[in-house]
């Protein structure tokens, strides 16, 4: 996956052109004397090399989708590709990373990515869950409690455990948390104002290799939450399995808690409530554990740039 910074001078001229300046094709190939063709192919060049490598997406589906992401379509088109990302995850997913890396260009001047409803009700039916389970602690002086959320129609198991303790220690009492039944959710309350995507984390691995996923901030009702979709794991094992940190440093980092075991597929999903340190982390790393109660992140297996707001 490329940068900005690595795309090829006549790729990066283009994208400049139409998200600094708000040109369509037509009129960059005007200004630089060229077919519109070549623009276009240019621009659709400059956004598949910025996307995942391992995406299920053909040529011509990326192509819809960067025309959709630079403002390029009419509106039947626009509205055609919209519906598409409504209905699909892996076109949400390369959009994401897409409109990440365009950011330092566009600022916000891209078009939103819908989500689909089981995602954020996801999201925040686990927040509600935490919510509770940390009143359950208080009143009990536990220091772990285990998130647990359904997907819609079938079950999807997305567990984390959370951290309940405050500050910065890079300590807890969590375990592996089983997959929930249905009845586990039952009670759970939902809140009433649409969650909203404040930010995103790309994961990559710090020395290559075929993984990739991406976390997004959410926030709701002054609540956040991290939902994280990763695809090219390595499958979890009794003895290997995957945690979820806060990371500056080895010696300065919080276990937000274990991702539910991975399953042949190599597709990693869990959701997992912010705490109130969060804003004084840089990254966010998924690591393969080997001891029940780590002390340290271990060998990390994805990593990203973490921004979060103070609360």
């Amino acid at each position: 996956m490329a940068s900005l910074d690595t795309l090829p001078p006549d790729q990066r001229a283009v994208l400049s052109l139409i998200l600094k300046q708000d040109r369509t094709y037509s009129e960059i190939a005007q200004v630089l004397r060229i077919d519109e063709d070549t623009v276009r192919s240019r621009a659709h060049a400059a956004l598949a090399a910025l996307g995942p490598r391992a995406t299920p997406l053909t040529g011509e589906r990326q192509s819809e989708l960067a025309d959709f992401l630079l403002s390029q379509q009419p509106a039947s088109a626009r509205a055609a590709a919209r519906a598409h990302l409504e209905r699909s995850a892996s076109a949400r997913a390369w959009a994401r990373v897409v409109a990440s890396e365009l950011r330092p260009l566009a600022g916000d001047a891209l078009p939103d990515i819908p989500t689909e409803g089981a995602e954020m009700d996801e999201a925040f039916d686990a927040l509600q869950a935490r919510t509770a389970v940390r009143a359950d602690a208080a009143r009990s002086s536990r220091l772990g409690g285990i998130l647990l959320l359904t997907g819609l129609g079938i079950l999807i198991a997305v567990v984390l455990i959370l951290v309940l303790s405050g500050g910065s220690s890079n300590k807890s009492d969590n375990a592996v948390a089983p997959t929930p039944s249905p009845a586990s959710t039952q009670g759970a309350s939902t809140t009433s104002t649409q969650p909203q995507i404040i930010g995103q984390v790309n994961l990559a691995p710090p020395h290559g290799g075929k993984a990739l996923g991406v976390a997004n901030l959410l926030a709701q009702g002054g609540q956040r939450a991290l939902a994280i979709q990763a695809q090219g794991m390595t499958p979890s094992t009794s003895r290997s399995f995957y945690a979820v940190w806060l990371y500056n440093s080895a010696s300065d980092s919080q276990r937000l808690g274990f991702a539910p075991p991975v399953a042949k597929n190599g597709r990693l999903q869990a959701v997992a409530g912010l705490p109130a340190s969060a804003s004084r982390f840089h990254q966010l790393i998924i690591t393969r554990e080997s001891a029940r109660q780590p002390s340290q992140p271990g060998p990390i297996v994805l990593g990203g740039a973490l921004s979060i707001p103070a609360a």
